[in-house]
């Protein structure tokens, strides 16, 4: 047998215990407290443990869907993947432990920028295009890292970075600007406003969007910030963007912490060119100490089509 259980999660992390039933808890700070296994907010997921919090909690996903098209994704409805989820059983866990992962910052912009193994070289990856909500929620943003100038082991050295600025939704965007933010030497972040197209290695600050350490660009927002920074990659050529009206709310992503729903997400985005979340119905194994549940996330959406209503079935994984 099975339970299920929807979490409301408009706004801001929601967590769950899971147990016989699973419920939704209340915790005022999810870094310090073990009162909770798993939470969600908007398309992330994260564990109790590693970087994320206090509970050891481990994932693993069995990803039997992870090589379906996205045709055959959008045919899936919850009963017709409940057969996988009714046959994970506890010989698919796995006996390893370092084959559960546990949970680590996960950055929303990843991709932009990559290593030649023979030459030695990093290179910018201009074709990595993002739409960014601002720290302070809007105006919005797109931008690319065009190239990369004394980069060095530590350093990604002068980030040359290509962006525009539109106001606001319905506003069009804005002309191209150009910006060079120079990533200090000893690895510490740099912080950079788009707005202002300014740079600033002052921490206090929260006019910041981005900030850049070593070779990792962080939001201000979720775990990285306390702005409402967020960002989506985007699948057109930076020209090509004349605004971004049609990326809804829900696709804008903060930095999370993610293991294994970072690894392997539970959801594609966009199949069908009308900005939906479709969940694959992977089954993912949840373990905390001996206990290992089986959870499949099996819905994003309410009866009447609001976002953010996770719906997920579990059970404790039997033998």
């Amino acid at each position: 047998g099975y339970d299920s259980i929807t979490v409301d999660a408009p706004a801001g992390w929601v967590a769950v215990r899971l147990g016989d039933p699973a419920v939704q808890v209340s915790v005022a700070d999810l870094a310090s407290s073990d009162a909770w296994d798993i939470a969600f907010d908007a398309t992330s997921v994260m564990l109790n443990g590693g970087d994320a919090g206090p509970g050891g909690v481990t994932g693993y996903c069995i990803c039997q869907n992870a090589g379906a098209t996205d045709d055959a994704l959008t045919h899936m409805t919850p009963a017709s993947e409940l057969a996988d989820f009714a046959g994970v059983t506890s010989a698919q866990a796995p006996s390893d432990p370092s084959a559960w992962q546990h949970d680590s910052v996960s950055t929303v912009i990843d991709g932009w920028w990559a290593y030649d193994a023979t030459s030695h070289v990093v290179s910018a990856v201009p074709g990595k295009v993002w739409a960014l909500r601002t720290w302070a929620g809007a105006p919005f943003v797109k931008f690319h890292v065009t190239s990369l100038t004394g980069s060095t082991q530590t350093s990604a050295g002068t980030v040359h970075v290509e962006f525009a600025v539109q106001p606001a939704i319905g506003a069009g965007m804005g002309a191209p600007q150009t910006a060079e933010i120079v990533a200090p030497s000893d690895g510490s972040p740099v912080y950079f406003d788009f707005a202002s197209n300014s740079s600033s290695t002052d921490s206090s600050a929260h006019a910041w969007d981005i900030a850049i350490q070593g070779y990792t660009i962080r939001v201000n927002g979720g775990v990285s910030g306390p702005g409402q920074a967020g960002a989506v990659p985007m699948d057109a050529a930076f020209d090509d963007i004349t605004s971004v009206d049609d990326v809804p709310e829900v696709a804008y992503k903060a930095d999370a912490f993610g293991g294994v729903f970072a690894a392997s997400k539970w959801y594609r985005y966009n199949l069908e060119g009308h900005h939906q979340i479709w969940p694959t119905y992977d089954v993912y194994l949840i373990k905390r100490g001996e206990v290992v549940y089986k959870v499949q996330i099996t819905g994003y959406y309410s009866a009447t089509g609001a976002a953010r209503h996770i719906t997920f079935r579990y059970a404790p994984l039997a033998s």
